[in-house]
């Protein structure tokens, strides 16, 4: 029997998690689809056949998530994780990444140290498949850190609906753009155009925001602390990215980082589309969401041709 502590540990890996997303709603023409990735089908069979496996493996789960309200939130994880499951899966095919069983046990062998997988969200089933997806990821920033480069634009805000409203204005058009940014330079906020930035430059940046993982023209507003009451309103003016010629020297959870960071272009790229009783795509966080008030920020796609 596991214990409290473990699943407490389970509603953590929920909550860190930040997916969620439940139900079985229906989008246009996809009827039953938890999610649709691009042209690919998340059927909401898929989510509650893993929802009950892990009501199997930890027999008193239900009762508890239902006193702490956080029933819908395992569904939500579940299928979260199944976009998030997609979106690898297609950065891998586009990249042609692959990924041996030795770098799969060595995944889960770090998992296993750390106890990471105790009363988490993963079954004795799926697991070894989730650790795949981890070295995909440390394969996607290892291939990438090395070349990649953005030049952008910028302004700063203090608080969310500043921030939004910056960022479609700086959607608008160049002219536009460019009279907010110099308003707001000459109103003493930092702000900025043609700033160029290599990964290398600031590992930290680059494994915790979005920024490399965004196409040109696109607007990106968000906050590089979250909670902090500083958000930064970015539009990327050119974005380079060549694979590597040799092996990074960044640690391996900078690489991995920065590899979940990389998933932002590939569902920019796809579309991913939820169901309205899912909630909304966080396109920042890259996770499901309740609505549109708790996403972590703003990716407002813009005409490549500007940039």
């Amino acid at each position: 029997m596991r214990t409290l502590s473990r699943h407490g540990r389970l509603f953590a890996s929920i909550a860190v998690a930040g997916l969620l997303l439940v139900g079985c709603g229906t989008g246009p023409s996809k009827m039953g689809a938890a999610a649709v990735v691009g042209d690919t089908r998340i059927p909401v069979s898929q989510v509650k056949a893993w929802f009950g496996d892990v009501l199997d493996e930890e027999p008193q789960l239900r009762s508890q998530l239902e006193k702490q309200h956080q029933y819908d939130e395992l569904g939500r994880a579940l299928a979260g994780q199944l976009v998030r499951r997609e979106l690898i899966a297609k950065a891998a095919e586009r990249e042609r990444l692959s990924v041996d069983e030795q770098q799969v046990d060595a995944v889960m062998d770090r998992w296993r140290r750390s106890g990471a997988t105790e009363g988490s969200i993963f079954t004795e089933e799926n697991v070894r498949g989730f650790a795949r997806d981890d070295a995909l990821l440390l394969e996607l920033g290892r291939r990438y850190f090395d070349g990649l480069s953005i030049t952008f634009d910028y302004t700063q805000a203090t608080t969310r609906s500043e921030a939004e409203r910056k960022a479609h204005r700086m959607a608008e058009s160049d002219a536009v753009a460019t009279e907010l940014i110099n308003s707001d330079r000459a109103g003493g906020t930092p702000a900025g155009t043609g700033q160029r930035l290599r990964a290398t430059d600031s590992p930290k940046l680059a494994a915790a925001t979005p920024l490399f993982g965004a196409e040109p023209g696109t607007v990106l507003a968000f906050e590089p602390e979250p909670n902090a009451g500083q958000w930064l309103i970015v539009r990327i003016e050119e974005r380079e990215a060549s694979p590597a010629p040799r092996a990074s020297a960044a640690d391996e959870s900078t690489l991995r980082a920065l590899g979940g960071q990389l998933l932002g272009l590939t569902a920019q790229r796809a579309g991913v589309q939820l169901s309205p009783r899912y909630g909304v795509w966080d396109p920042i966080g890259l996770s499901p969401v309740p609505d549109e008030g708790q996403t972590t920020g703003f990716r407002i796609p813009g005409d490549p041709g500007r940039a």
